[in-house]
């Protein structure tokens, strides 16, 4: 074939792929979105998962469905999206933990952030709040620490998973208290906060969300939160650094990741959607309610975020010799 001829056919090829791909991101979506959660139902990437998807649906005119698939803190959700076909019909709802704890955690980890997926956009803060049981007769942090001293090794703590920020939270917690408390990792905060309840276990660092109505009901006890703040869900609640733990912090942030690969116009739109959602006064009240506080970032600033995650989770790890096979 001549090179002339054949030059112009790469270059129709080229321009008939860049005219499919446009018309694919035209019509998108066209079909049922699944966005994954990787616990279970009830916790707090689950609330902002479900807030999103009622929202898109009819900003899309195509339905967006959460599905949850728990197991291994979020990796067995993370590895399935991190494999699925980047074509924007399957993202995931993941905490920060999932991208910038993990790898510092795991040997061997299914799949590989940086490779596999990419960050699309930021949704919320979700302060978490340690919180105990009927059982548990402290009223204070420094009354927990003082009976946690008296007790080395009988409190027992429950979070979502080995290796989420629950988990470091309370890690942080045993280092700045100096006491030893035993941990009962779950899949999911449901299922911790459910034995709470049965008082099969002692406290949860848990966020607020899976634990407000219990709170309110007076059948579990907030002791502290972990933002800098106190938050407007809890107002009569401390944060722990101010109830005897100075400069304890530790708290979830969520947003949203795509298999790596998805068509930039498909996340320039949920990009676009996620802001507009986020960014309405009735997402700020309604989120604030359950103790979540909305949250806009670029795409630049999610990367730094997780570096600086990165650097200050590692020292707990370090500290705490945690490492997860």
């Amino acid at each position: 074939m001549h090179p002339m001829i054949q030059k112009t056919l790469l270059l129709l090829g080229a321009g008939l792929v860049f005219a499919t791909q446009a018309v694919a991101a035209d019509a998108y979506p066209d079909r049922p979105v699944r966005i994954i959660d990787g616990y279970s139902a009830g916790g707090g990437t689950d609330y902002v998962a479900r807030y999103l998807a009622s929202k898109m649906g009819a900003d899309f005119g195509a339905s967006v469905i959460v599905e949850n698939r728990p197991g291994a803190s979020g990796q067995i959700g993370m590895n399935y999206v991190a494999k699925s076909r980047p074509d924007g019909y399957t993202l995931m709802v993941i905490p920060n933990e999932l991208w910038s704890v993990g790898p510092l955690l795991y040997k061997r980890l299914p799949y590989d952030v940086e490779r596999e997926l990419t960050p699309v956009a930021t949704l919320a803060d979700i302060p978490l709040v340690l919180t105990v049981s009927a059982n548990v007769t402290a009223k204070t942090v420094p009354e927990l620490i003082a009976y946690a001293k008296a007790n080395p090794g009988k409190l027992t703590f429950g979070t979502a998973g080995a290796g989420t920020t629950h988990h470091l939270a309370a890690e942080l917690f045993k280092s700045l208290a100096k006491v030893d408390m035993v941990h009962v990792p779950y899949k999911g905060t449901s299922l911790a906060v459910s034995d709470l309840l049965a008082g099969q276990i002692d406290m949860v660092f848990s966020p607020i969300t899976a634990v407000l109505p219990h709170i309110k009901s007076g059948k579990l006890r907030a002791l502290g939160v972990t933002t800098k703040k106190r938050v407007s869900a809890l107002p009569d609640t401390p944060t722990i650094a101010e109830a005897g733990l100075p400069g304890y912090e530790g708290s979830v942030w969520v947003f949203l990741v795509a298999p790596k690969g998805t068509p930039n116009e498909v996340i320039n739109k949920w990009v676009a959607q996620a802001k507009k959602v986020f960014s309405t006064e009735e997402a700020r009240k309604l989120l604030a309610v359950q103790g979540v506080e909305t949250l806009i970032l670029t795409r630049e600033e999610i990367n730094q975020r997780n570096k600086e995650d990165s650097a200050r989770w590692k020292k707990v790890i370090d500290d705490a010799k945690i490492s997860i096979e």
